[in-house]
């Protein structure tokens, strides 16, 4: 069988391989799909289907897809709102005319339990889900967790809160124990940022977090976002005078525009492959902050870390996957050091881990047989009775 993935990354290995040092702002957000923690989540698909598939971009011919593949599998996010309107996927899909299987849909809400309105688009895609699945009695969408699935059976569409992928890409038991050694294993403290949205309300964080990166020799890893990354490559020369004076209140404690500028070009950083991120990361005590895959790649290389949530997505993508999670508005006002007391992990935070991702594990095994694809052998043995 011929599995063609479509992601929403573009030509990646080409640019990692040939522009990613000198790319722009643009060339950067082009190769990852405007958010670099795109790049895990690929990698998580890679590594559970045993890179035995094709890429698919959703402008290819639908005839020469048709032609070439037997089943497609899809690439979500938090796709599921009032913010999205997939009446082009509804479209293309119908066009490409083959099963297909959707992974890591998710919902967005300002608060988990509050149903989202969707688009008249986005319901027709989800009642088209159904003709597509591979088994007509069988869910072919894993979702981000149970909220999302209880969007989608709102709608009437049946879903498995399973999780995203990246969860699967380290291909150790365990994980979570060796997660805490390595956090009593460190004697030299740093901290790795994981930089959130200055245009949400949680931007009251960001301080913090900076103070981390210089008192805790750490990075300011960034994913989204573009001006963020415009920072950090020094391409200003564009920015609104409006925009300037919304950075300058979020770092305030950095200083003034110039000093902004510079700090960015110091401090933060950003990958366009997951496995390069991970082994950078090995370098750390602890990953912090609201961004899900910049705490998650993080764990997947052995090092703990605690996602502070900042809306229902990455508080239920957290929850599903077993990673310890804050609400921003618990810890906004807490010092760095505090905060970096309240993010470490104990016994029960490790268990709690390895537990939630041997039953993932599992439940995604099942889910890939049952919708005819390829499971790889790394997967069946996360998901052993021994876990």
């Amino acid at each position: 069988m011929k599995i063609g993935v479509i992601t929403n990354l573009v030509k990646i290995d080409e640019f990692v391989a040939k522009e990613m040092a000198t790319a722009d702002t643009d060339a950067w957000m082009t190769a990852t799909g405007g958010n670099t923690g795109n790049v895990a989540f690929v990698q998580g698909i890679k590594n559970i289907l045993g890179d035995s598939f094709g890429t698919v971009y959703w402008g290819d011919n639908p005839k020469a897809v048709n032609t070439h593949y037997d089943m497609l599998v899809i690439c979500c996010a938090n796709q599921i709102g009032s913010h999205v309107d997939l009446a082009g996927w509804a479209d293309r899909l119908k066009h490409f005319d083959l099963p297909t299987v959707f992974i890591g849909l998710g919902a967005q809400s300002d608060k988990i339990g509050n149903m989202p309105e969707i688009p008249a688009g986005s319901k027709a895609f989800l009642e088209l889900t159904k003709q597509l699945r591979p088994d007509p009695n069988t869910p072919n969408i894993i979702t981000r967790g149970n909220f999302s699935s209880q969007v989608l059976e709102h709608y009437g569409v049946e879903s498995s809160p399973y999780g995203c992928p990246s969860q699967f890409i380290s291909t150790q038991t365990e994980l979570g124990q060796k997660c805490l050694a390595h956090q009593k294993r460190a004697k030299y403290e740093r901290i790795m940022t994981a930089a959130g949205n200055p245009w949400h309300p949680s931007f009251t964080l960001e301080n913090t977090l900076t103070e981390m990166v210089e008192k805790y020799r750490g990075d300011y890893i960034l994913q989204h976002p573009k001006a963020l990354i415009q920072l950090a490559l020094g391409e200003t020369d564009g920015f609104e005078e409006a925009h300037i004076k919304r950075y300058e209140k979020v770092y305030s404690r950095i200083g003034n525009w110039e000093d902004i500028k510079a700090w960015f070009e110091s401090f933060a950083v950003f990958f366009a492959d997951a496995q390069n991120w991970m082994h950078y990361s090995k370098h750390f005590t602890l990953a912090i902050g609201p961004r899900y895959h910049g705490v998650a790649l993080p764990i997947q290389a052995g090092v703990p870390g605690k996602v502070i949530f900042i809306d229902s997505r990455t508080e239920e993508l957290s929850v599903t996957t077993g990673i310890p999670t804050l609400s921003y508005k618990e810890v906004e006002h807490l010092t760095a050091e505090e905060l970096i007391e309240r993010c470490r992990w104990n016994d029960a935070d490790a268990q709690h881990y390895d537990s939630v991702r041997g039953k993932n594990a599992a439940s995604y095994k099942t889910f890939l047989e049952a919708n005819d694809l390829p499971v790889d052998t790394t997967l069946i043995e996360l998901a052993s009775p021994e876990i």
